[in-house]
């Protein structure tokens, strides 16, 4: 739960893709924004003659957009949003939503106005007290710029579609036999002798010409395409080399003039029960995990212990078996109401009363406090000389760097001016990787390389080890390159793909002739390793044989010889020697979990069909032009 609310403040609040409390809540956070749409049309896709509206479009967009922005923050931006086809995501939920909207509207079972009315009133953000208040409602609505009728739509089909959601996933059962054939498969263990036609002894014996070489090439270039490179020159000017020791009083003048730096914030250790309120479960729903919280507060205070309390009520599967106990919490860890209330604790004290956020009612208790202050220098000292010290180094290589760069740069002979300079020339040959903007790490040198003409010398460019200044020698562009310069690679392709057709071979002979006589007998003609496993099962596999010949072993009968299974390591062919049913008493501590993850995956496969049903013969027709890039 800790987890699950850390990351609820930090990036959950992404509007319509969760219900109204979160729809609101990213609403307060974002706002609404437009996009660059100058001539797109009004309606970006029609479903059975129902509109989808560019207003519509245009908030979900900014949903999703502001989803992604709270996770990767800076890094993201709207070419990668574009490169990420976020319009057509969008387009999609939509669309999928007006479907299930407009199925549930013919099965009555759209939210009704009361029902709607009752959500939006339940919202935090428009109550005072615990009580709605329709200013603080027209409020919101004013300074976003929303009108009430499309902001109830919004919630009305996202509601809806919660509940449909709910309902296919409800009307799915687990049988008693069900379950007992998924603990059979689990349990039953088997014991196979296995044949394996080893690929290394063929790879290393089998040749290629020069002409199967480049036919191997003509076929599979693909395997060979190199991006876009550059060939490079540069020089490394080591950061240890510039290292000097910080006097003590460097570090204690550094100390007393950063005093922030080392503040520690207060941080209190959380526990709580936790009564979750469903997402449809309306007012009777609130007040019942009200009471239930209220209740367990009661019995805190009256002497009872939390601890047990948590284990024995709260709905919070990932505390509850450690009495509620959340660990230490810092301030802008956990949503907002959580936080106020456990920050006004002391040690040892139960909030007052049952406090709400997102996931529903919380009894608090502050099991430790820890004062907030600032860090003693003896504990800091040797982190703050070593911070100085880099900083100087780097400087200092830096410094040196500037200086020997327009020799490097006049040079006609990048090697022999590094050398005259003292320093190691070096060369290499960087490619260009196809990286998103804002996803992975970025290579300073590569961007460097790529931004420099050919012949041109780099700024010093900071890496973990130092300060490089590199000339670009060649610019190599992106496509298979000739067969000279890549002949060991696709001769050792070649050579595997050769052992691979003969390991095959030998497998599918080899299970022949096992099928037909002695299975040890076979191996030894096809030159096969051979040996037996110990019972295992898809609970317990076998540690050394691949997980592909052990599904293949488990689903072939008692005596029976499988089909040749490949692996990298080579060509298995296993015989099941044993099968042994297995012990149904263990079937009573794995019932739950064995339930609980049937029913998860026939509630998903439900849905899916629900969808797919929903589509089929749907007239869906999206617009060509899909607006997708946010202002400001």
């Amino acid at each position: 739960m800790i987890t699950l609310m850390r990351r609820y403040r930090k990036s959950l609040q992404v509007g319509l893709l969760f219900v109204v409390a979160a729809f609101v809540a990213s609403l307060f956070v974002f706002g609404t924004r437009g996009f660059d749409g100058d001539g797109s049309p009004d309606t970006v896709a029609t479903v059975n003659g129902e509109r989808i509206p560019l207003e519509r479009y245009q908030r979900r967009y900014q949903a999703y957009y502001d989803a992604y922005a709270q996770i990767y923050r800076e890094r993201f931006s709207s070419e990668l949003a574009e490169r990420l086809g976020l319009a057509q995501q969008v387009v999609n939920d939509l669309v999928q939503e007006t479907l299930v909207v407009q199925r549930a509207r013919a099965e009555g079972l759209e939210l009704s106005d009361e029902e709607l009315n009752a959500r939006v009133q339940a919202v935090p953000a428009f109550q005072e007290g615990g009580r709605f208040v329709l200013k603080r409602y027209e409020e919101f609505l004013r300074r976003r710029g929303l009108g009430a009728a499309a902001f109830e739509e919004d919630i009305r089909r996202e509601l809806t579609r919660a509940r449909v959601e709910a309902a296919v996933r409800g009307g799915v059962k687990v049988s008693e036999v069900e379950i007992e054939q998924a603990f059979a498969m689990r349990r039953e263990e088997v014991r196979a002798a296995w044949a394996l036609v080893d690929l290394g002894p063929l790879v290393a014996a089998a040749t290629a010409t020069d002409a199967e070489l480049q036919d191997y090439l003509a076929k599979h270039g693909d395997e060979f395409r190199q991006p876009e490179r550059r060939r490079v020159q540069y020089v490394l000017l080591a950061q240890k080399d510039f290292a000097k020791p910080v006097p003590e009083a460097e570090a204690e003048r550094y100390y007393a003039a950063h005093p922030k730096e080392f503040e520690s914030p207060r941080q209190v250790r959380a526990a709580h029960v936790l009564a979750r309120v469903p997402e449809t479960g309306g007012s009777a729903a609130e007040d019942t995990a009200r009471a239930k919280i209220a209740d367990v507060i009661r019995r805190a205070k009256a002497g009872e212990d939390f601890a047990k309390l948590a284990k024995e009520l709260s709905e919070d599967p990932g505390s509850a078996p450690n009495g509620g106990d959340l660990g230490l919490v810092s301030p802008g860890e956990v949503v907002p109401q959580f936080e106020q209330a456990l920050f006004a604790l002391k040690k040892g004290e139960v909030s007052a009363e049952p406090v709400r956020t997102p996931f529903g009612f919380h009894a608090i208790k502050a099991l430790d406090v820890r004062a907030g202050g600032r860090k003693p220098l003896k504990d800091v000292a040797a982190a703050i000389r070593e911070r100085l010290g880099a900083e100087a180094a780097e400087a200092a290589a830096r410094a040196r760097a500037e200086a020997l760069r327009p020799e490097l740069q006049a040079a006609k002979d990048f090697d022999a001016a590094a050398k005259k300079l003292g320093l190691t020339p070096l060369a290499s040959t960087l490619a260009r990787n196809e990286r998103l903007a804002g996803l992975g790490v970025a290579d300073p040198l590569e961007d460097a390389a790529f931004a420099l003409a050919v012949g041109g010398v780099s700024a010093p460019v900071k890496t973990p080890t130092g300060l490089v200044v590199l000339k670009a020698v060649e610019a190599l562009p992106a496509g298979v390159p000739p067969l000279a310069e890549i002949k060991t690679k696709v001769a050792v392709a070649a050579q595997r793909q050769k052992a691979e057709a003969v390991a095959a071979e030998r497998a599918r002979q080899l299970a022949t002739d096992a099928r037909a006589g002695d299975f040890a007998a076979a191996a030894k003609k096809a030159g096969a390793l051979t040996g037996e496993t110990p019972r295992f099962s898809r609970a317990k596999p076998a540690e050394k044989l691949p997980g592909d010949a052990q599904v293949a072993a488990l689903e072939t009968p008692t005596g029976h010889v499988t089909a040749p299974v490949k692996t990298p390591q080579g060509s298995y062919v296993l015989k099941v020697l044993e099968r042994v049913a297995p012990d149904t008493s263990g079937l009573a501590t794995e019932r739950e979990k064995i339930q609980r993850e049937l029913l998860g995956r026939k509630q998903s496969l439900a849905w899916e069909s629900w969808i797919a049903a929903a589509r089929q013969g749907a007239k869906i027709e999206v617009s060509s032009r899909l607006p997708g890039r946010r202002r400001g």
